[in-house]
């Protein structure tokens, strides 16, 4: 018998979640039967998208009351009873929030830590880190070499990877991102060309003069104002990309869109959503290239990682805080 610890929702938030929405609970794991295994989680990955599920939800679905909080994660198999997986196994998949869990082995993909680290799978080369920016910028994006990018939430885990992207291929990056401290790390960690403080700076003026030409690409993880911002400095025929809009997630129920949205016919510019599932055939060109550019020493992502399942929410209410770059638990 297995002893896990999970995180589950003991309360549904109003708005911004609170420590209070989540509860710490064990409970006895049962030995896998044929076609599970037994995985011990070593890194749970924090998103945005979680957060979405505690309210009133979102395209991912609501979470019911003492459900186990979701989460992607790797961790190593210790007992399997399906040949496709052996104990020692590292593994990535939805390991929820929590220590231990017995699932199917077909949940989870088999890894290659022989030159990278497992948690390298929720960075710079996770589905919704890593994969997310290259999809967003280079397949739905267009991203060329000649491109002025902007990225909001640019001191984020899919922000940070959206510059470095944007920056390997050649383009001017501009990051938007909250403070000082964030600029720091976009201009002289990162190595962009230059970085907003949107709590600090007027934004559509620094655009102004950063981007006299105007923004080519922007891809957009937080919505509100900043859209607006770069709307109103869009060059013509550039592209928006939609992935996320954090700054509206607190109150799905009362989304605020664009109001500069006009300016997408005046410059004949185009604006595109997109989800990372929906673009499953370019993950293994993605994977490939984000692995090598890795391998080369060219992504300086900053990792952050609180240690104990007991920290798992407040590193969800980090997301909102202010934190830089890739936020993790390590349970």
């Amino acid at each position: 018998m297995t002893m896990n610890r999970k995180v589950v929702l003991a309360s549904k938030p109003a708005h911004l979640p609170t420590l209070d929405c989540f509860a710490i609970q064990q409970e006895t794991l049962a030995a896998p039967v044929a076609g599970q295994v037994l995985v011990k989680v070593a890194h749970i990955s924090i998103d945005a998208w979680i957060s979405t599920m505690l309210g009133a939800g979102s395209l991912h679905g609501a979470l019911p009351l003492g459900a186990t909080v979701p989460g992607l994660g790797v961790g190593q198999v210790l007992v399997s009873n399906d040949p496709a997986l052996k104990a020692g196994d590292t593994v990535f998949g939805p390991v929820g929030a929590q220590t231990h869990l017995v699932a199917p082995a077909a949940m989870f993909r088999k890894l290659d830590t022989s030159q990278i680290p497992a948690r390298s799978y929720l960075g710079v080369l996770g589905l919704t880190t890593g994969i997310t920016a290259y999809v967003g910028l280079k397949t739905v994006g267009d991203l060329v070499a000649s491109d002025t990018v902007v990225v909001s939430a640019a001191a984020g885990a899919t922000g940070s990877v959206a510059c470095e992207i944007a920056r390997i291929v050649g383009a001017r990056v501009i990051g938007i991102a909250g403070g000082p401290e964030k600029v720091r790390y976009l201009e002289e960690e990162l190595g962009i060309a230059a970085g907003i403080d949107y709590k600090n700076e007027d934004v559509g003026k620094r655009l102004a003069e950063l981007a006299p030409h105007g923004v080519n690409l922007f891809f957009d993880n937080v919505g509100g104002t900043i859209l607006d911002a770069v709307l109103e400095n869009l060059a013509p025929e550039a592209r928006v990309v939609i992935w996320g809009a954090i700054s509206q997630y607190p109150r799905l129920d009362q989304v605020t869109g664009p109001s500069r949205y006009l300016k997408l016919a005046e410059r004949n510019a185009s604006m595109r959503g997109f989800t990372v599932d929906h673009w499953s055939k370019a993950h293994p060109q993605a994977e490939a290239d984000l692995n090598g550019w890795l391998k080369a020493g060219k992504f300086k992502l900053r990792e952050e990682i609180l240690d104990g399942i007991e920290r798992f929410p407040e590193a969800i209410l980090l997301l909102y805080s202010g934190h830089v770059g890739k936020l993790m638990v390590a349970p």
